[in-house]
């Protein structure tokens, strides 16, 4: 899913259509906001500094603007991620 709030909204919508989550399918949200163990199942989501990543984008968007000589931009960077396994997600069917 895009984000926990609509990971939420589709757990909602498959207990309406008689869909078993995680029995017939698993959801996985991203961000890891209040209230996402609090659902029925909670939600399994993945989280990332986004605070970090911002300062980070800022810091390599301005190294583009004003290169400083001799010293290469920096493309690429590696944000940390967390896990967080609840109870919407499980084996796959067989």
């Amino acid at each position: 899913m895009f984000n926990d709030l609509l990971a939420i909204g589709m757990l909602q919508r498959l207990r309406a259509r008689g869909i078993r989550v995680p029995e017939d399918m698993s959801i996985i949200g991203s961000d890891d906001i209040f209230g996402a163990d609090f659902c029925n199942p909670p939600l399994t989501t993945i989280s990332s500094p986004i605070e970090q990543a911002g300062r980070v984008a800022v810091s390599m968007l301005l190294s583009q603007l004003n290169p400083l000589p001799g010293r290469g931009g920096r493309k690429h960077a590696l944000m940390p991620t967390h896990l967080t396994i609840r109870r919407s997600t499980g084996p796959a069917p067989h």
